[in-house]
């Protein structure tokens, strides 16, 4: 017994090994990136199975901070789980896979999650968010889920937040398997992360490139602005803030930026399948 016991812990000991060989905190950035949607895991408040784990799909967004939110309805059995108990886990998986899922990449992102809400009135357990800040989570969670903005003002739905990341267990495939703490990931997208140069495009683009940044919220967000500059910039994407009309708008660029002078090509990137998505548009409402 002793030595199986001594086994598991050499084969878990060179699979942590093999892990960290790569980066997982950013790898985890890059999948959070790439995945609209997750298994959100709490704990029943069923009678017959209190306390056990619950599954539901669920699609979420990232907020500046690279912090996971779903958009989920009062009635639902996950909203009352979580109104119990707020431990919670939400696990992505690789969805293009093919063959044995088992050798693709996973993870499971541990922590406490919190209602939002911009409401005077908000529930004691709710923590306090700012019009402007709820306007920003909206826009960033209609990137991936356009119909939400319906949930929002014909169901009773809310932002829950896990505000909290206790620990991400990490399996990159075979062999390459660890857990590390959720601060490990948290620094790789706050705004720390390549302060200067971010600071500097963002100014570059509000001063000299607002008519690009019409252009991508014309071909993303079908909006005709006025006027647009560029409110957050960060690794993952845009966040644009619109007047006439007045609003917030999300895009996401095509890869996580891991290297400061990527900042550039990704924009670049942006602005150019804004404008190949323009001809396609034209081109479409001429046939």
């Amino acid at each position: 017994m002793a030595n199986d016991v001594d086994k598991l812990d050499a084969e878990s000991r060179a699979a942590d090994k093999a892990a960290h060989r790569g980066e997982p905190a950013l790898d985890v950035l890059h999948w959070l990136h790439e995945t609209g949607h997750g298994v959100l895991g709490t704990l029943s408040t069923e009678p017959a199975v209190e306390g056990f784990p619950t599954g539901s799909i669920v699609p979420f967004a990232l907020d500046h901070l690279g912090r996971p939110f779903v958009f989920i309805a009062n009635i639902a059995l996950h909203t009352r789980n979580l109104r119990r108990d707020n431990r919670a886990s939400l696990f992505v998986h690789n969805g293009n896979a093919s063959g044995d899922p088992q050798s693709s990449w996973r993870a499971s992102l541990n922590g406490h999650f919190t209602q939002l809400s911009a409401a005077e009135d908000a529930d004691e357990h709710c923590e306090q968010v700012s019009e402007d800040e709820y306007a920003q989570l909206l826009a960033r969670y209609t990137q991936r889920v356009p119909k939400a903005g319906g949930y929002a003002r014909t169901h009773d739905f809310h932002f829950w937040r896990m505000n909290t990341i206790q620990s991400i267990r990490y399996i990159a495939g075979f062999g390459r398997i660890c857990s590390f703490a959720g601060q490990d990931y948290l620094a790789h997208c706050g705004a720390d992360q390549f302060a200067e140069m971010r600071a500097g495009a963002l100014s570059h683009m509000n001063d000299d490139h607002a008519q690009n940044m019409q252009e991508i919220c014309r071909a993303f967000h079908s909006v005709e602005a006025e006027a647009v500059e560029m409110a957050s910039l960060e690794r993952t994407g845009c966040l644009f803030r619109s007047s006439g009309p007045d609003g917030y708008h999300y895009s996401p660029f095509a890869n996580v930026v891991e290297e400061p002078s990527e900042f550039k090509s990704e924009i670049i990137g942006l602005l150019k399948r804004a404008r190949t998505d323009q001809r396609q548009q034209l081109a479409h409402g001429v046939d």
